[in-house]
């Protein structure tokens, strides 16, 4: 019983933190959605902040896992030498499109919700949230770096930027675009497939100046 409360609390806020934003929804909100009180929300989590967090939590720890086999995988393949930014891109992308795949059926939520968390909280919960990819982000950049020597850290940085950037508003805006444009519609590999491409060709572009 306590489990399902728990998982009820939890897709509740994940529906409502994607639909409206986590400043704008209440505590009051989940537990009139979940049909839970709010010791209930205190007894599991705590806090907003907490059930925010955990609710993250429910989805990055697997793609973080995926994430990294998937790298270890490219590495050992390389044998110590670069692995291809596509291929980089791709092990990057592909776990979080791969665990959230029916878009069409409205089951998009966690999506939305990590496309609006780059631009809804502040720097310090931000700052929280950023600490699940701590290693993810270390090891990519990592690989990347050997896979374009030619870029500096700065020019590194940067461009990882535009990577989660262009992901994110993916995230945020993919499903609402198809759902009010026809002629949008895709499936969720297809858009993948291009958001790698798009991603992998700006990763590997050449830049004006030196960067380091």
């Amino acid at each position: 019983m306590a489990a399902e409360t728990k998982d009820r609390i939890l897709d509740a806020a994940e529906r409502l933190f994607a639909d409206h934003g986590f400043p704008a929804t209440s505590l009051r909100d989940i537990t009139n959605a979940a049909d839970v009180n709010l010791a209930a929300v205190n007894y599991h989590f705590g806090s907003k902040e907490a059930l925010l967090i955990a609710v993250l939590e429910r989805t990055t720890i697997p793609v973080n896992r995926d994430r990294l086999k998937r790298l270890d995988q490219l590495e050992a393949a390389a044998a110590g030498g670069p692995v291809e930014p596509e291929q980089l891109v791709r092990a990057f992308l592909t776990p979080l499109f791969e665990q959230q795949s029916n878009w069409t059926e409205h089951n998009f939520s966690w999506l939305k919700l990590m496309g609006r968390i780059h631009t809804e909280v502040d720097q310090e919960l931000r700052a929280k949230l950023i600490g699940q990819y701590e290693t993810v982000l270390r090891r990519f950049s990592a690989a990347l770096r050997h896979s374009l020597p030619q870029l500096g850290q700065t020019e590194m940085i940067w461009r990882g930027l535009f990577m989660i950037g262009s992901m994110s508003f993916t995230m945020t805006w993919g499903a609402s675009i198809m759902v009010t444009n026809v002629r949008a519609q895709r499936a969720p590999m297809e858009i993948l497939e291009e958001l790698i491409r798009f991603t992998a060709a700006g990763m590997a572009a050449q830049t004006g100046k030196s960067s380091k």
